[in-house]
């Protein structure tokens, strides 16, 4: 059994992502006291590309699930994108969501609300697990994944430095404040895709569809098609259920 989420290094996410939200209410502040166009579509596109691209077709389709097949070269984009996000490393990501879905509501759940309160899990205060390699023994296997697994810190801290060199602020508006918008969508799944919404499918859990949610991720909110359905990487199946993920992805699939 093996721990891809040491206390160290979850402890240290905690740091940076505390550090990103403080930098987004300021950045948000300036922008509403001192309106600027520029500053706020680069927060918006950004967080659309962390987010749609590098947590949710990345992460979440491509890695946990296999959902898809696509070109070597989108893989690695996903791939940084995602990790951009911070989230956790891919790694340790795909194992959490992995074991998630096999105890989904159980005290096994790392991050279920019923049993560690919507706080902790909405806070990423989620339990420590140990979880098999069984579990992430496809993606292991990747070079790359594992770089950035075990560069996770380094890769964002270039990215940072980079922004910086180019235009402080941009550490604001092309970093902090999309990061934080990520973190924000993963929680609102992991609680109010929990216990706010509607239930299209059976399943031997509490996940529901919910539109708060799914805004809030960027269209990752229909959570109980996605339970009911894990492997199928469009996860709106009714007309109105927007899942943006999913056009990226028919663009990009094999």
């Amino acid at each position: 059994m093996t721990n891809f989420l040491p206390k160290t290094f979850n402890e240290q996410i905690k740091i940076l992502q505390g550090i990103n939200l403080i930098l987004s209410v300021i950045g948000i502040v300036l922008l509403v006291t001192s309106f600027n166009i520029f500053y706020f579509l680069t927060a918006i596109l950004t967080f659309l590309l962390f987010g749609i691209v590098g947590a949710n077709a990345g992460f979440h389709r491509y890695f946990s699930h296999r959902s898809y097949t696509t070109s070597r070269p989108v893989a690695i984009f996903l791939a940084v994108t995602g990790t951009l996000a911070t989230l956790g490393s891919i790694i340790s990501w795909v194992a959490i969501h992995r074991y998630h879905h096999l105890h989904a509501d159980t005290e096994r759940d790392p991050h279920s609300p019923r049993y560690i309160g919507w706080w902790r899990a909405y806070t990423y205060d989620w339990n420590r697990t140990e979880i098999s390699k069984k579990f992430i023994r496809d993606v292991i296997k990747d070079p790359v994944v594992v770089f950035l697994h075990k560069h996770y810190f380094k890769v964002i801290f270039t990215y940072v430095i980079l922004l910086a060199i180019i235009n402080p602020w941009l550490v604001i508006f092309a970093y902090a404040i999309p990061a934080t918008g990520c973190l924000n969508g993963v929680a609102a799944v992991t609680v109010i895709g929990h216990i706010h919404g509607y239930e299209t499918h059976k399943t031997n859990d509490t996940a529901k569809n919910s539109w708060i949610a799914n805004i809030m991720s960027l269209g990752e909110g229909w959570h109980n098609n996605h339970h009911a359905h894990p492997y199928h990487w469009k996860q709106g199946e009714k007309w109105w259920e927007i899942d943006p993920a999913s056009w990226i992805i028919r663009m990009v699939k094999k």
